[in-house]
Order: C-alpha cells, then structure tokens, then sequence
C-alpha cells in the first residue's frame, strides 16, 4: 500500500487522530515542506533511509533472488527481437540496452542486415559514454527528427531519468551534437520541428508558467540563434489544463501540411486546434481522440469515445479532408 511522506516519516499513528492537520490546511504550516526539494540533501538523506529499510524486508523475502535473477536475464537477453523504426536516409534504428550497455545504444543497420540471423549495427550515439563524457547519469527519452531525411534530430536526455528534460540538436551523420545547434535547457517541456530553423517549443518561459500538473501550457516558435526570451507565442491554454503541446503533419515528401496543438484539458482529455494565420481554430472532435497521421489528404483519428453525432463508436478508426476543412 502507498502511505504519505508525513506517515512514513513517523509510522506510528497520534494518540489523537483528530488532532492532524486537515488536508485542506496542509502547506500553509505543513512540516514536511522540506520534502519538496526533491535532490535537498535532507530529501536525500530521508529517502536513503527508507530504501535501506524496505530493501531490507524485500531482499529477505526467500523469493527475491529467484525473482531477480529472471527479471535481469529477460532485460539482458542477447537473442531479443530488436524492434526498428524505418528512418528517411534509408537506415532502419534501434534503441539497444542490454547488461554491458546499461544507458543504451541509439544505432543503425540497413534492411538487408536486418534480415540476416545476426544484423551488423553501427552506433549512432553512446548514451554510456556520453554519460561518462559529461558526468551525468543520462536517460535517453528519444530523438524527434526532421524529414524527409530525418537526420538532424531533437534529442531528449533526462538527468537521473526525471521529468524534466534537457533537449539538444543532434546530427546522425556526424553522430555529433550540432556545434551552436538548439540547444533547450532542462526543464519540464516539449519540442517539434516546425522547420529546419524553427522549433515548437512548450514550457516554462516565465517563472511560475506552468499548470497546476506542473507542466508548460505556452507554446512559441524558436527561431535558430533566438534567445529563448524572443520565442514568439503560437498556442496558450490554461493553468487548469494539465499541458499543451504543438506539432505538424507532414506528407510523404515531408512537407508540412498542418501545424496543430494540443490543450490537454484533463489526463484522458484534450482539444485539437489547426494553428492558422489568423489564429488557433478548434477541431470539431470529441475530447477523447487521438490524432494518429496524414495521408493521402486525409487527417487520420482514432475515437476513444464514441461519438453520437457522426454514429461514430469507441475504436473507430477515422478521417477526414484536411484541405476540404481548412477551406471552410
């Protein structure tokens, strides 16, 4: 069972439980403020003390070793199915971890090699050595590239596997960081490529800019060079909201075709807009759908929920005439 900061802090419960602050009250004289530091010191030291506590009980378990043991040797299997996603240079890529490579492999091989019993991989970056090269302990959280060539790639490396997230432009021919590339400082944020030289870019622009989840709901357009201060705003939400975010659809040539955002209006809800000159205007869908490609001329959705208007039903599977829409 989970239990609060404050009751594994001092397990035993008062002699007079109504005396405990009301939820309602906490924070304005909260004793475990000190807790919100999450890398503090003190935090540290607390959440040490427990890990050596539970570990305890967990490692004296007679099955844990058992337990343990076929756990690592599923994660450190040599004969896995890579899974590969095709690339637009031609590349087929896979992000490898495995017990001498315990950060991860981001690599490349071809579709011939792919075929064959034992593929040849070629390392596109070593999160290992990358993480030993900087002195951080990098979490790979995976690269967004441009097409069509999809070689230059917005890169997401969380410190110690966090939330927030540092994002920096990487080059799979060089299989080096951009020299003066984008470059976006940690932080809870998300990123796409708008074009070559300008990033959609949702997070904390100004102190206290975020949701009540914590997470940005302004999104702007970074120009290549710009200081983050000049970023121009494209999407706004809430600070109700849980988080917005912005992206594009591309045809097969990787021509933009639609540049929308995303208003996440609860955990399991959100609000899709095209981004137009004019302004944001707001897709007639329901709030449960996803947003899953262009083809063809046509938006493809898939409905989490049904839809009555359009006798459409949870699952469906559907699309509509993106050029018919932006006309009208």
């Amino acid at each position: 069972s989970l239990m609060t900061a404050a009751q594994a802090a001092d397990p035993a419960p008062p002699a007079n439980t109504e005396a405990r602050t009301p939820l309602t009250d906490l924070g304005k004289d909260d004793p475990y403020k000190w807790m919100e530091e999450i890398e503090g010191e003190r935090p540290m030291a607390w959440a040490t003390a427990q890990n050596t506590r539970s570990l305890a009980v967990l490692q004296g378990d007679s099955r844990y070793a058992g337990l343990e043991a076929q756990a690592l040797a599923i994660l450190n299997a040599k004969d896995r199915v890579p899974g590969v996603s095709f690339a637009g240079d031609g590349s087929l890529r896979n992000f490898w971890q495995d017990a001498d490579h315990v950060r991860g492999l981001w690599r490349k091989t071809t579709l011939e090699s792919y075929r064959t019993a034992e593929p040849q991989w070629e390392t596109i970056l070593d999160i290992d050595a990358l993480s030993k090269a900087e002195n951080a302990n990098w979490v790979f959280k995976g690269a967004n590239c441009l097409p069509p060539e999809e070689t230059r790639c917005l890169l997401t490396l969380s410190d110690g596997g966090k939330d927030a997230v540092t994002i920096r432009e990487f080059d799979t021919t060089t299989k080096a960081f951009v020299p003066g590339g984008f470059a976006l400082p940690e932080g809870k944020q998300n990123v796409a490529w708008l074009d070559k030289d300008t990033l959609l870019v949702g997070r904390e622009w100004e102190p206290g800019q975020v949701t009540k989840s914590s997470y940005p709901y302004v999104v702007k357009a970074l120009k290549r060079g710009q200081a983050l201060a000049d970023a121009k705003e494209v999407f706004r939400g809430t600070p109700d909201d849980v988080s917005a975010s912005a992206y594009t659809l591309t045809d097969a040539d990787g021509k933009v075709v639609a540049v929308l955002a995303n208003r996440g209006v609860s955990f399991f809800e959100a609000e899709t807009y095209l981004l137009t000159e004019a302004g944001p205007v707001k897709l007639p869908l329901p709030l449960k759908h996803s947003i899953q490609a262009y083809v063809a001329g046509q938006m493809v959705v898939s409905l989490e929920q049904d839809w009555p208007e359009r006798d459409f039903k949870t699952g469906d599977l559907i699309s509509f005439d993106l050029a018919a829409f932006k006309a009208n």
